[in-house]
């Protein structure tokens, strides 16, 4: 994983000694339509609202790279981004990019969840990384599977990664040496970005969660 125009500060260096790094730019979509709600997405496919829309143009005016490759969530709320940063290389679509699968509970708000299953909802709020909705993933299961997609895959050069808040919190977690536990701690926006520089000897957040406007 090579990136020959990187040059790093003394004190990276001491954390990342390696010449062969990954600088990756990672990206949450924008707001979508009845974000004001709070819903369970999942794997729903949710179009851009109209400031979604705005948002999406703004932060590829901001980082339009060049990307050595553009990995992206197969969902048109990623989608629209990519497609914009991946004018300048390979564009990779792909569903282990997707959020937390949350199967029968998928497009509903947490306010008919609650109505409907207290029980279960009540159960997967006291424990968020291992409880899984009827039909759906549980926060581990997406653990792994991103982590193991950035494993199997082993990007190289300048990257963007467009994909979901929760794919986000676990990549970042996985990178750092966390657990899924961890997740929560980070939050990054709707179409926000952050930068994450990545080696054999670990990884460096060089920013986080920083937006276009």
């Amino acid at each position: 994983m090579t990136d020959p125009g990187l040059v790093l500060d003394a004190a990276t260096r001491g954390i990342i000694p390696s010449t062969r790094v990954c600088r990756v730019h990672l990206f949450r979509h924008a707001e979508v339509i009845g974000a004001e709600e709070r819903r369970s997405r999942g794997h729903a496919d949710v179009a851009l609202s109209a400031k979604g829309v705005a948002d999406t143009a703004a932060a590829a005016r901001r980082w339009p790279g060049p990307y050595d490759t553009v990995y992206t969530s197969d969902l048109v709320r990623c989608r629209s981004l990519a497609e914009q940063l991946g004018r300048t290389g390979p564009l990779v679509t792909t569903p282990l990019l997707r959020e937390q699968a949350m199967g029968e509970w998928d497009g509903l708000t947490w306010a008919e969840l609650t109505a409907r299953d207290p029980a279960g909802t009540t159960a997967y709020w006291d424990d968020y990384v291992n409880a899984r909705p009827p039909g759906g993933e549980s926060y581990a299961d997406v653990f792994l599977r991103v982590n193991g997609w950035w494993r199997d895959t082993d990007p190289e050069g300048v990257v963007a990664v467009v994909t979901h808040i929760g794919c986000i919190r676990a990549l970042v977690c996985g990178w750092l040496g966390m657990g899924a536990g961890e997740a929560l701690r980070w939050a990054p926006e709707y179409a926000s970005h952050s930068e994450v520089l990545i080696a054999d000897a670990g990884a460096v957040i060089t920013r986080f969660g920083e937006r276009a406007g």
